[in-house]
């Protein structure tokens, strides 16, 4: 249906709008008195929206600014032209919403559902004088956040996104086209199989961010950090064109770099207490396939390391540092990984079935602390963690979708917001833990 532009936008108080919604409640559910919600240039700025069904409602150049639509259903909603600056959309449903030419600067769009949204250039409405013009505009996400959003196969095309904040969302399949991204925060950003034709990059931060099967045609990563992120062949190449990106892993050097001797030095290094020796400390170096089966590892550092296939079974880890690493079907069964560290670990397919990462009690004199494995924000995807340890474990914002914890001990662990989808709890002991925010379904 064609909406017409009226010459100015029309005023609705809160007790209009609840109305309005509830008689579109009644026009979802098919059901007497119903009425489609037809909003299009209506002035909403500053009323509450949160928590009502608006799915598919009508709102095509409405003024959204300031609104407060948390937890609000407008999946399928026709949002083109409109303004949503400053907008609260915590865990609003988008999914398939027209957002063409709409301005969320600064909008909060934390946890929202943006399953297959349309937010390309388009119109936008603005007050020229007295009246209502339609200006061609990009949409504009200048400055919103999008944290833990899902814009699956969401299509962003010629948008400006300067300074947006999307860390931890998915936008796996997602079409982004000459979209401009930078200084944007993509730390943990979910990009498999997107197409980021012509996007802009430069100065982004990417740590952990998980950049596999992309189309990167004419993308820009001048200055974009990619500590700790997830790089296949294509990603890699995109990074290094014209030494691009920063914070990269880099290979074994091929002069200068003994590792038996490492290994030995660290020994060295426990035995002693660290009178002797040195720890092993490897930062942002390619060790895939390495063969650390057995070893005695203990407080080793592998910050940002690519470990995929790595071969660490019955290894004694202790207290080692595998943040942001890629340990993508690396064997760690059976090993001692008491308090060590998986902070934003990638661990797709990693088996720690038998592992043991418990709180470790030390003592200092009269005082004693516990110090907790920490997995938080790790992604272990189809991991084999059965019968494995973690009690006390730290885990929030742990991804856990479709891991095996058959038999697991989990008792006292801290799974706050942890993603538990798919995966398999079969006598997995939960005694104790906090799951508040956590996700099965």
């Amino acid at each position: 249906m064609t909406v017409v532009t009226p010459s100015t936008w029309v005023r609705i108080d809160q007790a209009e709008l609840t109305a309005v919604a509830a008689r579109h409640a009644l026009y979802r559910a098919g059901q007497k008195g119903g009425e489609r919600a037809m909003l299009a240039f209506h002035d909403l700025s500053g009323l509450t929206l949160a928590g009502m069904d608006l799915s598919g409602a009508e709102l095509t150049g409405a003024l959204l600014r300031s609104v407060d639509a948390r937890g609000a259903d407008l999946s399928d909603a026709r949002l083109a032209s409109a303004d949503l600056r400053m907008a609260q959309l915590q865990s609003a449903d988008l999914s398939r919403a027209d957002l063409r030419g709409c301005c969320l600067r600064g909008a909060d769009l934390s946890e929202a559902l943006l399953l297959a949204a349309n937010i390309r250039e388009g119109t936008l409405a603005r007050a020229i004088g007295s009246h209502i013009a339609l200006e061609n505009t990009p949409a504009e996400l200048v400055g919103a956040s999008l944290k833990g959003a899902n814009l699956t196969r969401a299509r962003i095309i010629g948008t400006l996104a300067m300074q947006v904040d999307l860390t931890d969302a998915v936008l796996g399949g997602a079409k982004l086209q000459r979209v401009d991204l930078r200084n944007a925060n993509l730390t943990g950003t979910v990009l498999e199989g997107a197409d980021l034709a012509e996007v802009d990059f430069s100065g982004a931060v990417m740590h952990g961010a998980v950049l596999t099967g992309i189309s990167w045609r004419s993308a820009v990563l001048s200055g974009a950090d990619l500590l700790g992120a997830v790089l296949d062949e294509a990603a890699a190449s995109a990074a290094t064109a014209g030494g691009a990106a920063r914070n990269l892993p880099q290979p074994v050097p091929a002069e200068g770099f003994d590792l038996p001797e490492l290994i030995e030095a660290h020994r060295a290094w426990l035995a002693t207490r660290g009178m002797e020796g040195r720890r092993l400390e490897l930062k942002g170096t390619d060790l895939s396939g390495i063969d650390f089966a057995g070893l005695d590892l203990s407080g080793a550092i592998f910050l940002n390391c690519v470990m995929t296939g790595a071969k660490m079974a019955r290894a004694t880890l202790t207290l080692a540092d595998f943040t942001l690493a890629d340990l993508s079907d690396a064997d760690l069964s059976e090993c001692d990984l008491r308090a060590a560290i998986f902070r934003r670990s990638f661990m797709r397919r990693t088996s720690l079935e038998g592992a043991v990462l418990d709180a470790v009690r030390f003592s200092e004199g009269e005082a004693s602390h516990v110090l907790s494995a920490n997995l938080e924000r790790a992604r272990l995807w189809q991991a084999n963690l059965a019968g494995a340890s973690l009690r006390r474990a730290r885990m929030v914002g742990t991804e856990l979708r479709g891991a095996d914890l058959t038999g697991a001990d989990l008792t006292g662990a801290d799974l706050r917001e942890a993603d538990l989808r798919e995966a398999i709890l079969e006598g997995t002991r939960l005694d104790d833990s906090q799951v508040v925010g956590a996700r099965e379904r």
